[in-house]
């Protein structure tokens, strides 16, 4: 007999997403054990089979049986979050945003939202470009911000804005202006972060491979923690660069060649829940003026 569990549905629900009981687990910050027992016995309760395990496949798939549930889940799992804010009264809405835009957009899109919505519940979902837009096309996020546009199932992708990119160097680094080529940056120095495909393409045509790199990240953040001794150098928004340099120990420079400007989406359900279409409807003028002031950045020499 199935009873409702929301422990056993979000489990399932990263299992599907992750294809992967390990990633699932670091996910959800529990053992690998725990997530097995637990997807076999939702699997049991419902007399299915969900996951399709076998030796030798490089990742888990889901039966028809698990992808036909998975629809089922998300709505679950949407509705008791909804249920568990009725005795408040509170609404929720849920942002799926890139570790890189957090610091940058965020904290002005929530004290927005609070100040012009009574009693908000705001949930903040941090992802990689893929799992923003699963998360939007399952409504298991309201809005989501990436870095790249694709066609998706039931899902809207707008330009957003879009920002410059700059070199950023640890402060002692000796500098040969406030532009740098190229050629003046040596591999084995670099702090890479990813910033997308057309990033990418041209990271490539200079320096082959992010392998030969001091260290390579999927997280912005953690860049100040490791761009720390003179010559090294990482390749930023400047938005980002700009609070870096701001702390006094780190310098920007342009490119004579540069990267392509980093674009930022907005990504929406086709069909949003009109509680979500009522919060995007007062949001959206707000996140348009956002991109206004971040389209007009210039980038006047800032090596210091």
């Amino acid at each position: 007999m199935f009873v409702y569990n929301s422990t056993d549905i979000g489990i399932f629900i990263m299992v599907a997403r992750t294809l992967n009981i390990s990633q699932a687990a670091q996910r959800l910050n529990i053992s690998q054990s725990t997530v097995s027992k637990r997807l076999k016995e939702l699997e049991e309760s419902l007399h299915l089979t969900l996951v399709e395990r076998g030796q030798g496949m490089k990742a888990l798939r889901l039966t028809m049986a698990g992808e036909n549930f998975l629809s089922i889940a998300n709505e679950m799992q949407r509705l008791w979050e909804q249920a568990q804010h009725m005795e408040y009264k509170r609404s929720v809405f849920s942002i799926a945003s890139l570790s890189s835009l957090n610091m940058q957009a965020i904290p002005d899109i929530s004290d927005f939202l609070h100040e012009h919505i009574n009693n908000l519940h705001l949930r903040i979902f941090t992802s990689h470009s893929q799992d923003i837009y699963d998360l939007v096309e399952q409504h298991e996020a309201d809005l989501g911000f990436t870095l790249f546009a694709r066609e998706y199932p039931n899902v809207h992708v707008e330009p957003w804005f879009s920002e410059p990119m700059v070199v950023v160097r640890p402060k002692g680094t000796l500098l040969s202006g406030p532009v740098c080529t190229p050629q003046e940056l040596r591999p084995e120095n670099e702090v890479y972060n990813y910033n997308g495909i057309r990033f990418q393409d041209w990271h490539d045509e200079w320096w082959p491979a992010a392998r030969n790199s001091y260290v390579s990240l999927d997280n912005a953040n953690l860049i100040p923690l490791l761009l720390n001794k003179p010559g090294q150098w990482t390749i930023l928004q400047v938005s980002l660069a700009r609070r870096m340099a701001a702390t006094g120990n780190y310098c920007i420079q342009q490119l004579s060649t540069p990267p392509p400007a980093r674009h930022c989406y907005l990504v929406t359900h086709l069909h949003p829940t009109r509680h979500a279409a009522r919060i995007l409807d007062i949001l959206r003028p707000y996140l348009q003026d956002l991109a206004k002031t971040w389209n007009q950045r210039t980038l006047p020499g800032e090596a210091h």
